[in-house]
C-alpha cells in the first residue's frame, strides 16, 4: 500500500508540475512582425508546444523546454529574421515558401503531416493561415 501511495504521489506532482510548466505557454500568439503584404497570423502556440519540441521554432534557443522557459528570455522569430546577420538565414520579408522563414518551417512540417494522416487540419495554403480582411 505504502509504494502504491508513494507512486501515486509522484505522478501527482509531475503532473502538477507539467501544468505549471505548460501555464507560461501562450494559448496563441500573433506573428506580426513580419507582416507586410498579408494579414498576421494568429498562432496556435500551446497547440504545437504539445506536438513539438520547443527548438524545432526556436532552434537558436539551446535547452529551451516546458520546464526551462519560465527562466530563459525566449526570442521571437522577427529577432534574428527580419534583418538577418547572415546571407543564408532566411528573411521573413520574402514572400516565396522557399525563402521566408515561416513557410519554409510551418508549410514544410504541415505538408509532412498531412502526409502522414490526410484529415490532419494542418493549414498548408495561404489563405488558411493569413486570413482576407473582412469587408
Amino acid at each position: 500500500m505504502r509504494k502504491f501511495a508513494l507512486t501515486a504521489l509522484v505522478v501527482l506532482a509531475a503532473s502538477v508540475a507539467l501544468v505549471a510548466f505548460a501555464a507560461d505557454v501562450p494559448e496563441t500568439i500573433t506573428i506580426k512582425d513580419c507582416a507586410t503584404k498579408k494579414a498576421p497570423v494568429e498562432f496556435p502556440h500551446k497547440a504545437h508546444f504539445e506536438v513539438t519540441a520547443c527548438t524545432t521554432c526556436h532552434h537558436t534557443q539551446e535547452g529551451l523546454t516546458a520546464e526551462t522557459v519560465a527562466s530563459m528570455e525566449v526570442a521571437k522569430c522577427g529577432s534574428c529574421h527580419i534583418e538577418p546577420e547572415k546571407a543564408e538565414t532566411p528573411k521573413c520579408s520574402e514572400m516565396s515558401a522557399t525563402k521566408n522563414p515561416y513557410h519554409i518551417s510551418c508549410i514544410g512540417c504541415h505538408k509532412e503531416t498531412v502526409a502522414k494522416k490526410a484529415d490532419s487540419k494542418a493549414p498548408t495554403k495561404c489563405n488558411e493561415c493569413h486570413p482576407k480582411p473582412a469587408g
